[in-house]
């Protein structure tokens, strides 16, 4: 079986959007192509094996589950493993205190015009390197949430849906996955 990891966007915040992780866990392992569903916090972080590879099915298995139940759309971003390996392996501010760091996962590649409008954007005090598949962000200060460079700030210049974690989150849900 083949582990994943599913990262939702915007679930829970402010009262919108309310799901409960056990009720989620439930409702993913009806899937038949899912099992083991495993979840770390409130925000939607999902561990789960599959016996698809293609992740963008299983964007799309969830999304209709929790559509089909909740009533609501909500974006899902899919990653192996490897490929959460791989971001984490790559984070060029490794050195930088962990809660200053964050990352903006891409739910489709952005287009190269697009690209270049983000990695000319002046995010100062904060700084940021674009990947082939997410955005690191290093907050000047802890509150990402004072950041000039946000997941709407790279939504709206990328023009694509995007997710963030903090880094903390990240190696969590890399620890469960390699458990799992």
């Amino acid at each position: 079986m083949n582990v994943f990891i599913a990262i939702l966007k915007g679930i829970n915040v402010g009262g919108h959007k309310k799901i409960l992780m056990a009720e989620l866990r439930g409702l993913l392992t009806e899937i038949n192509e899912i099992e083991n569903v495993k979840t770390y916090i409130q925000s939607g972080n999902i561990i789960f094996n599959a016996s698809l590879k293609d992740t963008s099915l299983l964007e799309q298995l969830i999304q209709d589950k929790i559509l089909d139940h909740y009533g609501f759309e909500v974006s899902t971003i899919v990653l192996s493993k490897e490929e959460l390996t791989h971001v984490i392996n790559k984070n060029p501010y490794a050195e930088v205190d962990i809660k200053r760091l964050h990352c903006t996962f891409f739910k489709t590649e952005p287009i190269l015009e697009n690209r270049q409008k983000l990695e000319t954007f002046d995010a100062s005090p904060d700084v940021f390197t674009t990947a082939e598949d997410c955005v690191y962000i290093c907050c000047e200060t802890e509150r990402y949430s004072k950041s000039n460079i946000n997941n709407s700030v790279a939504e709206k210049l990328l023009k694509i849906n995007c997710t963030t974690r903090n880094w903390k989150t990240c190696i969590k849900l890399l620890e469960m996955a390699k458990s799992l």
